[in-house]
Parts: C-alpha cells; structure tokens; sequence
C-alpha cells in the first residue's frame, strides 16, 4: 500500500462501507448520537488514524463493547485500500478464533454496505477465507503454499514451540525462541520483507508479562521481530484491560512491537495510552436512555455460616486453628494471596486436573493455584482424619448457600422467566468446580423427582421419594416402581430391543467419570447397553423422538407452521409400519416456494387420519406474544427453512436439554392412568385435549417463546449452525442433559457448552475456571454471576462479569423493555472466618480502584491479603445501582486533520 492510502479518516467515511446497527436498513452515522454504534463506527476510524500515524494502535475498550466488529472494521477497511493485504490474528485458544471467523462472516452478511467484489460476493460471502492454524509451524506451511490473505492463530501456540523433551530443560526459553525466530524467518521470506500487513492481537494482555520466565514471552519476542524486521507493518491490540495487574503493564505490551522510550522514557501509561489507545466505557441503549455499568451493577455478599452443622463447624474450627499456625509460621506480615487457599472453596476431596493447559492463564502464579496452596496437605489431612471418624467427608457451608442460590425453588409450577435459572459461577479450584456440578445436579434431581414421584400417583409420596433418593435414583429401583403402578407403559412395537443404545454414551472412564457428577434423573431417559436397559422413561421419550411413533407429532411444528393441522401419514407397505414424522416434515416441504424434492419410496402409501391431527406448536401459536408471531410469519416468508431449523432446535433441545422432557414424561403417566383405549389416533387426540389448559402455564410454552426470541443471535453469534441449516442436526444439546455443568482446562468441546448456556436449554448452572474469564460470549440468557472463588486482581474480575454483561445480552434487552434492571454479582463466603476477612480485603480494594481501572491509570494492585489491615463496613463498599453516575470515557477517539475522500 503507498503511504499516502493511510490517511485520516472521519466516521462518515467508516459508515458509507458497513452499517453497526443491523436492525436499521438506512443507519448512518450520527456525530451527535449516543448510540453504540455511532461509538463503533467512531472507533473504527479512530483506530485507523492512529494506525497510520504510529503504526501501533491499541483498542481498551470496556469489555463488551464489540472490540471485535471494530477490528473487522478496520480489516474492511484495509482491504478496501489493499484488497490484497496480508491479515493474521493472535487469539487465545481455538474456540475464540471460531468466533473470529463467526464474527466476520456475519458482519460481512449484516453490516457490510459497500459493493465490493475483492472483499465479498453477492451472496455476501467472504472472499478472503478465515484460515484457523493452532500450531505455528502448520501456520507457516500454509502461507508459504496457499495465496491466502486472512490468518488465525492462538496465543497459545507461541507456548507449544518447544518438544516434550525439552520443557522441563535449563533451555527451554532459549528453545522456544530459536523456533519462534525460525517460523519468523520462513515467513518473512514467504511475504516478503514487509511482511503481513496488519497484525491483530486480542486479549493483549496475554503479552503483559514481557520480561516474564516463560516460553510465551521468549518466543512472542521472536515471532513478532525487533527494529526494523518486524513480522507485521501494523499491529492492533485489543484488550479491556490493559493494566490488568500494574500500570507498567501498558510498557511492557507495546514493547513487543514499539519503542515506548521514544515516546515516554519513564514508562508513564498516561502519556502511552493517550498516543497509542483509544478506551471508551460501554453504554448500553435503555428505555429512552443510555446506561453504563454503574446504573445496574448490584453486587451483593451471601454468608455461608454453620447452623444445623455443627461437624462441618468443627472440622473448619480445627482447620483454621492449623491454618493460622502454618501462616505465622512463614513470617509476622500475615499475608497471603487471594483465592490461594484451597479451604476457602473445598474440603479437597475431589481429584485434581493435571493442567489446566495453560492456554488460558495469563501467568505461572494463576495456573499454579490450580494445582497447589499453601493448605493443601494441610487440607486432605484433615479431611482424611474426619473421613476415618465419621465415614462420609466433611461439607463444605458455601457449597449450601450457592446451590440455594442456583436451584429455583420450585421448576414445573412456577412460572417465571428461563434466564432468571441461568447462572455463571467462577471459581478458582479444580475439586469445587465438580463438586458444585454435582451437587447443584442433585438439587435438580430432588424437583424431577418429586414430579416424576407426583406423577405416578404413589400412596405415600414422601416414603417412596425417600426410598428412591437412598437408592441413589436407580434405575433398578424406577423399574420396580413403575412396574408395580401397572400403567399402559408397555413397550411399544417400534422399539426394537437395541433402539436408542446409541444414545449411551458412557463407554470409557471418563464418560463414567462424568455420569457421577451429572443428573440421575436424566439418565433414566438413556438407553443403556447393559444392565437396566430401558425404563419408562426411554420407552416415553422414544414416543416422542421416533418418526414410527404418532406421538412424535406431538413436537412437529404446525404444517403451516402456525396453527395448521395434519391431515395424512406415512404406511410403510413392505413392513407394515406407520411413519409420522418423516409425513408431517414432508407435508411442510410442499408448501415452501421452492419446495426441496421429496425422494419418496414407492413402498410408501399416504394414508389419511381420521381426523386432523394438530401439534403442541399449533397450540400454542395463539399463547405466543404478538412479536414471537410475527417473527415466525416474517422467517416463514423470508425463507421457511429458517423455522425448519427453529423447529430441529426446539425438538432436539426439548427432548434432551431440558425439564420439557420430565413435564413431557409426567403429562403422558397422568393422561395415561386414566386412559383405556387402545386407538392410537384417539389416545393421540385425548391426550392433547388433556393438555391444553395445561399449555399456558408450561415450561414448554416458555422454551418455545424463548427459542423464537434467541434463535437468530444463536445461529449467528454462538455457533456455526446456519440459520436456514435444516439439514443438520442439533447434535451439541443432545449431549447437554444434566442441569448445570462445568469448564475446566480439559473439558471436551467447550463450544458446546457456549451453545447450551446462551439458548434456553442446558446448562441452567455453568461453573467455570479461568478459561471462560476471556473472549467467550455467555450472555445472551444470563444476568447472573457468582465469584465462588474470587479473582486475582480487579481487571481479572472485570473479565468474568464481562462475559455476560455485553451488548445484546439479556441485560442489554432488559433494559430495553423495562428501562431498568440488575446485574446481580454475588460473593459466598464463610461467615466469621479467613475466608470473610478475604473478601472484605478484596471488595475494599477492589471499590478503591474501579475509577483507576476504567481510566488506565493505577499503579500496582496486590495480590496479597494483609490480615492486619482494618476491613469494617467493608459491605458498605460493594456496588449498588447508581442512576446518576455517568463515569466519562478516558481516551475518546480522535479525528483531527481526518478528511473524507471519495
């Protein structure tokens, strides 16, 4: 690009090529809106200008404010002036790369504007193909083979240079150096000496510990280059948190690809931010208003104390007597690190991870906590003592007051809207993120049970819940008891034996590993390979799933998708069997306006019912609110595919990923016990005449009205699932069955979990480590976070409740409909202990430097608790919603001597 193509430009300019509001056809640019999107649209060109003049631009802005969309923007930009340019992007770990590529695409869909042939086709599809490489080296082959201009890579792999030989060597920075200035090389050579011409880095913080004793740093020096071979010609940081732990932080970030000295020789992050950065703090569009964090944050402290517990009272008295001694053992100062004690989270008796994989963790002392305290030993003596004395472990009082917090009191009679059940708890050891998971699936198990329980009508209710939960909610037991009820539970003719044992999906360790902390009443619905194979409620659940069943046309959409009914079905001539599902799904297909071809069997004879059969979505067409209506009709005319798709989600997530299924369950025993004919066309028609008042007030009915209201963000901000892909599979929320579960560093296809905590299914309750705290999106249901275990510092706080407070979140759309609503941020801890004086600490100093974090300007933040240090009224410190306080942005973007060329 000649150096004249960098010149300043003006938001006007930004806005003739993309739109940042989607929702209007004809946006533009408004110097004097508040919007958010005049805000992106004035980042963009601010970043840009500074881009041209430093070479180096760094993006603070507040998190959740679409550093993502800016950085898109920017790219858009630069291939407008180059369409040949050079792009790679550094991002954590793979699944935020995903989002990249997720992000592009439909910024491209949605907010590109301009025509350009060398960015997009007409189709809106994008020219330049996100390439994703975790390893550096595959990285390298691809440029040097392909002609490629968009690259993704994780941060992580600058940590994964160095042969397992080698890790645990003297050398092993030196290593990881000599291969980062080796793939450098390569690249350059491929490229050419100018290299890639832009660089974007995200979550640049990762990159804060420059002078740090770790493999990253010594091979990011490397890969990026010095002086005058530097891998990149610009480079653009994204990171909310700059000074996430000190304000040298800032120096040592920009170091990797500038000189700081040049511009402040004594490292002032001032003087550094307001030439390199820009930082605004979000303001999320309201009811008539705007509103920054300030205006809904409640935060708000949960004492966990030891009424009716007198063991577990004892156990921690002892524990804290020893701890006290170990810690006035190592010195008078009495400090020690927040979240570093293990007590303060668990009584240690759950087995450890062996890494949390490093790829997460901004540095060796957080992923250190992970692995060992300073109580640990200490810990499991004392557990393994009170084992020995009482036969079961001790528990733990905070595990009680946050499983109050994340089990609803009541689930099947107590209408209430589904996010008020989503629930992100952030915590900082391995043993309770497990224990959490199992306990807060049990608290689930007690209300699936008693409905099942309910359901069947058993004379003494309360003795058989008893006896079924001291079995631990077996199967074998279930059996027994459904078995004795004499209900019409027979197993159908459309079973066969083996139906369904692909659902069992615990065949190896880890898998059975898992089933112990997962729900046992969602386990009754999988068919097993062994032992107890079926119980009633596979056989239920396989009526509902199976097209051979009619009462799988209970969960088909309308054959309008509106309110039309069915009026023929499939007969099998050849085996003499029925099929429903495949002939209402064909009947739909017929009425789009190109209608996909149907590849019917001349074995197949479609038979009339006796008289229109309709579906619980028919039903319920008429319950829906006036906006959930028309946004059927207008994807219904848009392209019916789309609620084809809708309709795969809502089924799938139903039958798998929620309490539908057991309301589902219970409604077909209740009909069941009073029903004697053994017509299936009748037995279909009464059983949905014996639900319909039951409809308005059903789990079923809010599933559904939030699965309209979500669907178009999910397919387009969560997953990769198109949103006309009828054809595939939900396959993600059929491996989602228990209400809450957990990410760690090595849980399985964490893009699962996205997906099932950001619709309306599960998980309810998502427990995590630090490896969802950045670059992952869990806000389109939840409003509530939980700092089981606290954080390091305040920026590390400020990324977890980041990932939910976000634009179009819940609380984004809360205050949209109502003007106001909470965030609620709470903290467990246990009453009159360390633990307390822990939090006090961190709340105290958290409060002092908020208005330092949000301005970049705050020296250092210790990590450690000083005991001696006077925390009274420390609850007068934690945030409450201030209406009137209007916090101004630090560095604005600028657009001085910008011009707006044609």
């Amino acid at each position: 690009m000649k150096p004249d193509n960098w010149k300043a430009i003006t938001p006007q300019v930004v806005a003739e090529k993309m739109s940042f509001d989607a929702s209007q056809d004809n946006w533009q640019y408004d110097a004097q809106e508040a919007s958010m999107a005049a805000r992106q649209a004035e980042g963009v060109a601010g970043l840009w200008n500074i881009l041209a003049k430093r070479k180096l631009a760094l993006l603070a802005d507040e998190v959740g404010m679409g550093k993502t969309y800016q950085a898109i923007g920017v790219m858009l930009q630069l291939w407008h002036k180059k369409p040949d340019a050079k792009i790679l992007i550094l991002a954590p770990n793979k699944d935020i790369c995903l989002h990249w590529k997720r992000e592009y695409k439909t910024f491209l869909l949605h907010h590109y504007r301009a025509k350009n042939s060398k960015i997009c086709n007409a189709q809106r599809e994008p020219v330049h193909e996100a390439r994703i490489f975790t390893r550096l080296s595959e990285l390298e082959q691809d440029i040097r083979e392909s002609r490629g201009n968009f690259y993704l890579t994780t941060i992580h792999s600058l940590s994964g240079l160095v042969p397992a030989e080698e890790k645990n060597s003297d050398n092993m920075q030196a290593c990881a150096a000599h291969e980062a200035a080796k793939i450098h090389a390569q690249i350059k050579s491929t490229l050419g000496e100018q290299g890639f011409d832009l660089i974007i880095i995200d979550e640049a913080h990762y990159f804060r510990n420059r002078d740090g004793k770790s493999q990253r740093a010594a091979a990011a020096k490397r890969f990026f280059g010095e002086g005058d071979n530097r891998l990149g010609q610009r480079t653009l940081l994204l990171t909310a948190t700059p000074n996430h732990s000190s304000s040298r932080n800032v120096a040592d970030i920009l170091r990797y690809f500038v000189d700081p000295d040049t511009i402040s020789p004594d490292g002032d992050a001032k003087t550094l931010l307001k030439t390199f950065a820009i930082r605004r703090l979000r303001q999320m569009q309201g009811k008539g208003v705007t509103n920054n964090k300030y205006n809904y944050r409640h935060e708000q402290a949960m004492a966990a104390d030891f009424t009716d517990n007198p063991d577990a009272e004892l156990f921690f008295a002892l524990y804290q007597r020893e701890l006290v001694k170990t810690l006035g053992a190592k010195g008078e100062r009495r400090q020690f690190q927040y979240g570093y004690l293990e007590g303060f989270e668990s009584t240690g008796i759950v087995a450890k991870e062996d890494s949390e994989s490093g790829e997460e963790n901004s540095d060796d002392m957080a992923r250190d906590a992970f692995h060992q305290a300073p109580d640990t030993r200490l810990l499991a003596e004392l557990t393994q003592a009170f084992q020995d004395i009482y036969h079961r472990f001790p528990d733990h009082p905070k595990y009680g007051a946050l499983v109050k917090q994340c089990v609803p009191e009541q689930l099947f009679t107590a209408p209430r809207s589904l996010y008020r059940d989503k629930h992100l708890v952030f915590v900082r050891r391995i043993p309770s993120v497990r224990e959490i998971t199992q306990r807060i699936n049990a608290e689930y198990d007690e209300l699936m049970a008693q409905e099942i329980i309910s359901a069947w009508g058993a004379e003494s209710p309360d003795e058989t819940l008893k006896a079924w939960r001291k079995s631990g909610w077996s199967r074998k037991y279930f059996n027994r008891l459904t078995q004795a009820a004499q209900v019409l539970q027979e197993a159908s003719e459309f079973l066969d034996d083996d139906a369904g044992s692909s659902d069992d999906e615990e065949s190896n360790e880890r898998k059975q590993n898992e089933l112990k902390l997962s729900s046992k009443i969602a386990d009754l619905f999988v068919v097993k390979r062994s032992g107890e194979k079926r119980t009633d409620c596979t056989n239920v659940s396989q009526r509902f799933r199976r097209a051979e069943s009619l009462f799988s046309l209970f969960l088909e959409p309308a054959a309008d998708y509106c309110c039309a009914q069915y009026a023929t079905y499939y007969r099998l001539t050849d085996r003499q069997r029925d099929n429903f599902g495949d002939a209402a799904r064909d009947v739909r297909l017929q009425t789009w306006p190109s209608a996909p071809g149907l590849a019917r069997s001349e074995k197949v004879q479609e038979n009339r019912y006796e008289q229109p059969l309709q579906t619980a979505w028919g039903m319920m067409f008429p319950l829906l609110p006036a906006h959930c209506q028309q946004q059927l009709r207008d994807w219904q005319a848009r392209n019916p595919a789309i609620v084809e798709n809708l309709a795969n989600y809502l089924k799938t997530g139903y039958l798998f990923a929620s309490p539908v299924m057991i309301e589902l369950y219970c409604w077909f025993i209740r009909f069941s016990r009073q029903s004697t004919t053994s017509d299936v066309q009748k037995r279909y028609r009464d059983f949905t005449a014996s639900i319909a008042d039951k409809l308005p007030g059903s789990l079923l009915l809010r599933y559904f009205i939030n699965g309209i209201e979500t669907f178009e963000a999910m397919c387009e901000k969560i997953t990769d699932h198109p949103l006309a892909d009828w054809k595939t599979p939900w396959r993600e929320l059929t491996n989602l069955s228990s209400p809450a579960w957990y990410a760690s560093g090595q849980t399985d296809n964490r893009q699962r979990l996205i997906l099932g905590f950001n619709s309306p299914f599960y998980p309810n309750v998502l427990v995590a480590t630090s490896v969802f705290q950045e670059g992952v999106n869990l806000h389109l249901q939840c409003n509530q976070v939980h700092h089981y275990g606290i954080a390091w510092t305040p920026g590390d706080n400020e990324q977890r409740v980041g990932r939910v407070d976000r634009l179009f979140g819940r609380v984004n759309h809360l205050l949209k409909a109502h003007g106001t609503t909470e965030l609620r941020i709470h903290y467990p801890y246990l009453a009159q202990s360390l633990d307390q004086d822990q939090l006090a600490a961190f709340i105290q100093h958290k409060r002092n430097f908020e208005a330092k974090l949000d301005a970049c300007d705050f020296d250092q933040f210790s990590r450690e608790i000083n005991l001696n240090d006077e925390t009274g009224g420390w609850e007068a410190a934690l945030r409450k919603p201030q209406a009137d306080l209007k916090p101004v942005d630090p560095y604005p973007a600028e657009f001085a001597g910008a011009t707006d060329p044609a």
